[in-house]
C-alpha cells in the first residue's frame, strides 16, 4: 500500500506559521514528506507513529497532527476535508498493528551480512568476565522455559541449590520468577539476584523459597548476610498481600535485612511522562514550564530510581549481596539492578558493554517490550493500559549519571537517544516480543536484523571524547540531591532546535580532534614530500648526468632553467595535492542541510551528526560520506567519485 496527497502544508510549530508546502507519502514503513522544491524531506517510520489528532477544518485547510513515540510531532495543513479524514484514518490504522509480524522489522530490504548481533550475549562468557566464584553454576532447570517462561532459557543459581529447592523457589514466586544470579561483584564476592514478589499474602511462607535465599547468602564466605530490596512503595506492597502476594517476612529468612524504595507503578509513570511531555512543549512562559515540570513528578521519580540503584550498588561495595523485586520483576527491577551495575562495572559504561547489559536485564530477563512500547496489541482494550515508559526511564537515568561523571563512559548521549528511537521504531528485531521465548518464537534472528549490527557501524557517532577508560574503576560517587537532576532535553525537545545550543559541545571538541588530525596527516605528507623534493635536488647536483646519457643532454639538464623545469614538475604535483585539500572546514553551526545537492538532507536535531569530508571540507550526512579503500580518510561521495 502506497498514498500520496500533493498539497500538505507542514506547520512550523515555534511560530505556527505554514513555511512548507510539499506531498505526503505513505508507504507500509515509514511516512514522508517531500517539499516542492526539494529542500525538506522528513520521513518517519510508522512504528513511531503514537498518537493522530484531526483538528477542525479552516480556511488554509484542515490540521491533523502526528504525535511521534520519539516525541516528534508533525503539524500539517490538508487541503480537504474528505482528503484530511482518509489520511486520518490511514495512519491510524498503519499505527494499531495486531500482529507483531506485521511491522517494519520484518519486511526486510537489505539483510545483514554479519549477524554478530544477534550473538551479543552468551551468559556463559559474560558470567566468566564477571569473575563468578565457583560457588554458583550454570543450571539446566529451565530448559524449554519449563519453570519460567519468561526467564532466559539457562540459569545461574548457588551451586548447592536442588532440584527441589529451585521448583519450590518457582512456585512461590509471580510469575515463576524465582531469585537467580545476574551481576556478581568480584571484588567483594558479593551477588546480585533479581527475582519477582512472593506469593505470600498475609501469612504463606515457602521453606524451598527461603533456603534459597540462605544458600545466596552463604555463596558469599566473607559475608553471609543479604538485603532483599523492594523497589515497590510499602503500602502498594502491602495492598498485594490482599490478593495473596506482597513482600517476604523477613523473620522467616535468615541474616536477612529489608529495604522499601518509593519507585511507582507504571500507571503513575506514564501520567507523569505525559505531563512531562505537556511541559516540554513550545509555547509555554517559565513559569508555566517549571510548574508543569513540578507537576509532572518526573524529576522525582528519576531521582527515586537512581538512589534505588545506587544503595543496591553500595551494598555490593560493603560485600552484602541484595535480591531485588518489585511486583512481577521485570520494570523496576530491571531499571535498578541495570543502573547498579552500571555504577560498579565500567565494561558497562562501554558501547559494546551497554548492549550486553541490555540484552541481559532487560531482553533476556523478560522487560516486555511489545506491550511497553505498545508495539502490538491496538485492538485489545487492555493495551493501553500496559504502556509505560519504563526503559526510557532507564536510559534518563543513565543520562542523569553521564551528566554528573562525563569523563566515566565511552558513549555519549546520541547512543542513548538512538537506542531510545530504535526501541520504538520497529525497523530491527532487537527489541521486538516480551521475553527470550517470543523471540525464539518469532525467528527474529533470521527474519529480522539486528540494532547492535547497524550501530557497530556508526561507533564513531557515539564516542565520548572526554572518556578515560582507567580513571573510573571504582564505584562511581554520585550526589542524589533534587538539584542534580534535570530535564533532558536533547530527548524530549530533540526536534525544537531552539531549545538546544547551535553547536552541540561534544560534537565540536570530535569535530575539532578530527580537523587537528587531518591537517597532522597532510603536514606529515608534505614533510614527506619536501624530503623527497630536497633529496632529488640534491641528487641533479651531486651526480650531474648518468653515463649513458649524451654531452649534449648533460648541458641541457645542467641549464639552470632545465634544473628550475624539473623542480617546478614536482612542486606542481605537491600543488595538486594540496589543491585536492581544504585546509578550512564548514563551521557546524552554519549547516542546516547536507551538502551534497541529490540529498540535501536535513539535519532536524543534534542527534544527526553533520560528518566533514576531508578532501572539500564541507558537511554531509552519514548516507552521502564513506570512507577510502584504505580506511585512511572520509570523503564525500562526489569528491570519491573526482578522486576515481
Amino acid at each position: 500500500m502506497t498514498k500520496k496527497v500533493d498539497k500538505v502544508q507542514l506547520v512550523d510549530l515555534l511560530s505556527n506559521e505554514t513555511t512548507t508546502t510539499g506531498s505526503l507519502h505513505i508507504t507500509p514503513s515509514h511516512i514522508i514528506f517531500r517539499s516542492d522544491d526539494g529542500s525538506r524531506e522528513i520521513w518517519i517510520s510508522t512504528g513511531l507513529i503514537g498518537v493522530i489528532e484531526r483538528g477542525s477544518i479552516s480556511a488554509n485547510g484542515c490540521a491533523l497532527t502526528i504525535r511521534c513515540k520519539h516525541f516528534r510531532v508533525i503539524s500539517l495543513l490538508v487541503p480537504r476535508d474528505k482528503t484530511c479524514q482518509d489520511l486520518y484514518e490511514t495512519l491510524r490504522k498503519i499505527g494499531e498493528v495486531v500482529n507483531v509480524k506485521d511491522l517494519p522489522a520484518f519486511d526486510i530490504r537489505n539483510p545483514q551480512t554479519n549477524s554478530g548481533g544477534w550473538n551479543r550475549l552468551e551468559f556463559s562468557i559474560e558470567f566468566s568476565r564477571q569473575g563468578v566464584s565457583s560457588e554458583w553454576q550454570e543450571t539446566d532447570i529451565n530448559q524449554n522455559y519449563a519453570i519460567c517462561d519468561t526467564y532466559p532459557n539457562r540459569l545461574w543459581v548457588p551451586t548447592n541449590a536442588t532440584k527441589n529447592i529451585l521448583e519450590g523457589s518457582s512456585k512461590f514466586r509471580s510469575r515463576g520468577r524465582l531469585p537467580v544470579l545476574t551481576f556478581f561483584y568480584k571484588p567483594s564476592s558479593a551477588a546480585l539476584c533479581r527475582c519477582a514478589q512472593p506469593l505470600a499474602g498475609f501469612s504463606a511462607r515457602c521453606v524451598e523459597d527461603e533456603k534459597l535465599m540462605e544458600l545466596i547468602g552463604q555463596a558469599n564466605s566473607t559475608n553471609n548476610n543479604i538485603c532483599l530490596v523492594d523497589t515497590r512503595p510499602l503500602m502498594n506492597s502491602f495492598v498485594n498481600k490482599v490478593q495473596g502476594k506482597g513482600y517476604e517476612d523477613v523473620r522467616n529468612y535468615n541474616n536477612m535485612q529489608f529495604k522499601s524504595f518509593d519507585i511507582e507503578n507504571i500507571h503513575v509513570m506514564r501520567n507523569s511522562q505525559q505531563k512531562l511531555l505537556d511541559a516540554c512543549s513550545s509555547g509555554r512562559t517559565i513559569t508555566e514550564y517549571l510548574k508543569g515540570i513540578e507537576s509532572s513528578g518526573w524529576l522525582k521519580h528519576l531521582k527515586a530510581i537512581v538512589e534505588c540503584s545506587l544503595f543496591i550498588a553500595q551494598s555490593l561495595h560493603k560485600g552484602i549481596s541484595c535480591v531485588v523485586h518489585c511486583s512481577d520483576g521485570w520494570d523496576r527491577t530491571a531499571q535498578t539492578v541495570a543502573i547498579a551495575q552500571i555504577l560498579l562495572d565500567p565494561f558497562f559504561r562501554t558501547i559494546h558493554g551497554l548492549q550486553v547489559l541490555i540484552e541481559k536485564d532487560w531482553l533476556a530477563f523478560g522487560h516486555k517490550f511489545d506491550d511497553r512500547c505498545g508495539h502490538v496489541g491496538a485492538l485489545n482494550d487492555e493495551a493501553p493500559k500496559e504502556i509505560s515508559p519504563v526503559f526510557t526511564q532507564f536510559l534518563d537515568c543513565v543520562y542523569q549519571v553521564m551528566t554528573q561523571q562525563p569523563r566515566a563512559f565511552q558513549y555519549n548521549e546520541r547512543y542513548l537517544i538512538v537506542i531510545h528511537e530504535h526501541v520504538y521504531s520497529c525497523q530491527y528485531g532487537t527489541f521486538l516480543g516480551n521475553c527470550e521465548s517470543d523471540r525464539k518464537d518469532l525467528s527474529l534472528s533470521k527474519r529480522t536484523n539486528s540494532l547492535w549490527t547497524e550501530l557497530d557501524t556508526r561507533q564513531d557517532d557515539f564516542l565520548n571524547p572526554f572518556y578515560e577508560p582507567f580513571a573510573f574503576n571504582e564505584i562511581l560517587d554520585l550526589d542524589t540531591r533534587s538539584s542534580n537532576f534535570s530535564v533532558w532535553s536533547s530527548l524530549y525537545n530533540r526536534f525544537d532546535l531552539a531549545a538546544h545550543p547551535r553547536e552541540n559541545m561534544y560534537d565540536s571538541l570530535m569535530n575539532s580532534m578530527e580537523h587537528v588530525g587531518v591537517l597532522e596527516s597532510h603536514i606529515a605528507a608534505m614533510r614527506m614530500k619536501i624530503a623527497e623534493l630536497r633529496g632529488l635536488s640534491a641528487s641533479m647536483i651531486d651526480s650531474g648526468l648518468s653515463s649513458t646519457e649524451g654531452v649534449d643532454d648533460k648541458l641541457v639538464l645542467e641549464s639552470p632553467s632545465s634544473k628550475e623545469s624539473v623542480a617546478e614538475s614536482e612542486l606542481e604535483l605537491v600543488d595538486d595535492h594540496l589543491g585536492r585539500r581544504v585546509i578550512r572546514w564548514q563551521r557546524l553551526n552554519e549547516v542546516y542541510n547536507c551538502s551534497s545537492k541529490r540529498c540535501m538532507a536535513e539535519f532536524s536535531s543534534n542527534v544527526e551528526r553533520k560528518i566533514h569530508c576531508h578532501n572539500c571540507g564541507k558537511i554531509f550526512c552519514r548516507r552521502c560520506v564513506d570512507m577510502t579503500s584504505d580506511e585512511s580518510e572520509r570523503i564525500c561521495l562526489d569528491c570519491a567519485k573526482r578522486n576515481q
